[in-house]
């Protein structure tokens, strides 16, 4: 892209953005009805037939997480590079990481709340990005996007308690190396998060921000714990 004029896609990524809610929301329900039905913590280990279920529900983030790349893929044809910041680098893959040792390697129902709660914010994220990609005049609508850092950050807390209480609760674990990885990945995620939340909000509370007022359809860094 270094000598080509930077792409638009303005009705592409309103419908991309129409797919990542509305895929975010079914894969939301299909695990709150799985939650309601077996509870937040498994009591006992699963045999050979429902684990080709939990292997079948397990596809549906599989698949997000790698559509996901495709924010980057549009950061580069709208270059947009500031947006390739490390958090946005180190945060995909290591959820593509995630998700294959996941599918892969560790099958397990232990990560529906936290694929719950994941898919929950890509509910609101992509919302915020897709009513953004509809022009100035729609700004007033997405006046909450600071708030989704805050969402984000609770996230993290929540799924940090989750992990650590599904690996002591669990009558068949996780390998003690997947289930560090994962909290590694996600305490990680929340310092990041955290660095990025004060520098592009309360470090700014002294000072007027030049773009006050107006319309910002930048995607800030990433605010997804994909």
């Amino acid at each position: 892209m270094k000598t080509r004029e930077p792409y638009k896609f303005k009705d592409f990524l309103l419908f991309y953005n129409a797919f990542q809610v509305a895929s975010s929301i079914y894969i939301v329900f299909m695990y709150a009805r799985y939650l309601i039905i077996n509870g937040l913590f498994p009591s006992e280990c699963t045999d050979k037939e429902a684990m080709e279920l939990i292997i079948k529900d397990i596809y549906p983030y599989f698949i997000a997480k790698h559509i996901d790349l495709l924010d980057t893929v549009f950061f580069v044809l709208r270059k947009k590079d500031n947006q390739i910041t490390f958090l946005h680098l180190y945060h995909h893959s290591a959820m593509v990481a995630w998700t294959w040792l996941h599918l892969m390697h560790h099958p397990t129902d232990q990560f529906v709340f936290v694929g719950l709660l994941n898919s929950f914010v890509h509910v609101l994220m992509y919302a915020y990005y897709g009513i953004s990609s509809l022009g100035p005049e729609y700004a007033k609508y997405v006046w909450w996007k600071k708030h989704l850092t805050k969402v984000q950050l609770m996230q993290f807390v929540l799924v940090v308690t989750n992990l650590y209480y599904q690996h002591k609760l669990s009558p068949c674990p996780i390998p003690l190396y997947f289930h560090y990885f994962c909290l590694t990945c996600i305490i990680s995620f929340f310092f990041l998060f955290m660095k990025f939340y004060f520098n592009s909000y309360k470090t700014r509370t002294t000072i007027k921000k030049p773009s006050e007022g107006k319309f910002d359809d930048t995607r800030d860094a990433l605010l997804k714990f994909d």
